[in-house]
């Protein structure tokens, strides 16, 4: 998988441009709910069992608008591979009819968090590097739940299941296409950091325009590698390959099943 793999996922977006809105509606949500619990959690000098479980709701609330607007994007992003034109009330509306098992997923998901993160503040070198060896098998064996959760009529730990059955199949293309992203999708934050840089010196009129560029990249980023994770889940789950597909990802992946997407 090379740049062309990062283009395609740029040309779903270019196509649908309203793809790009669901990662700002998640992050925009996940900060109201952070300011809505910062209040009762700051400023705290000696923590208490009560302020733990504040801690744990807190990330919990922030979490969930992140995955449940995810979600959205993952429906519109199949419905774009069918040929269909979503809108974001179809997204909105796919998301909320599978509002229990995200609820779910959401709980189990900042539990394994919390749990992971209090283990490492006490572990020694060892043990951090065992924990963060554990938090990357939890990432990719997690890396295909959002589509499952929408395409199939699963419960949270069903999809769970699902999801690491599927990445038997697709775990190299996970780890190559997470690496690429990445590097490769910071080119996209050049501009930002230049920006900011001359507003930080003497330019302070940059400093909003490198702030907006900066939410317009990350957006755009997330939207691309959410729909790769869709296409991904269809090519493993169906064996389709999306118009456009990098020749290179191969042949390999059978016919499993058929998700109930409408």
């Amino acid at each position: 998988m090379g740049w062309e793999l990062f283009a395609w996922s740029f040309a779903v977006i270019r196509k649908n441009k309203q793809l790009a809105l669901f990662p700002i509606f998640g992050a925009i949500a996940a900060i109201a709910a952070l300011a809505l619990c910062s209040w009762r959690l700051l400023p705290i000098h000696h923590w208490g069992s009560r302020d733990y479980v504040r801690l744990a709701a807190a990330y919990f609330l922030a979490s969930f608008p992140i995955i449940f607007f995810n979600c959205a994007l993952a429906a519109c992003a199949n419905a774009q591979f069918i040929g269909a034109e979503p809108t974001l009330g179809y997204g909105l509306r796919h998301a909320g009819a599978r509002l229990a098992p995200i609820l779910v997923w959401t709980l189990l998901c900042t539990t394994v968090g919390l749990i992971l993160n209090a283990l490492a503040s006490r572990a020694s070198w060892i043990g951090k590097l065992v924990i963060w060896i554990s938090g990357f098998a939890w990432g990719m064996a997690t890396y295909l739940v959002v589509p499952v959760l929408i395409a199939e009529d699963r419960g949270a730990f069903g999809s769970f299941q699902r999801s690491m059955q599927l990445v038997r199949k697709t775990w190299s293309d996970q780890l190559v296409a997470e690496i690429r992203f990445g590097w490769r999708g910071a080119a996209l934050f050049i501009p930002c950091f230049i920006l900011g840089l001359i507003g930080g010196n003497g330019h302070s009129v940059l400093l909003p325009v490198a702030a907006a560029c900066f939410i317009v990249a990350a957006a755009v980023l997330s939207a691309a590698r959410g729909i790769f994770e869709v296409a991904l889940y269809r090519y493993a789950a169906l064996g389709e390959i999306p118009a456009g597909w990098p020749a290179e990802m191969g042949t390999r992946f059978t016919r499993t099943s058929t998700p109930a997407w409408d």
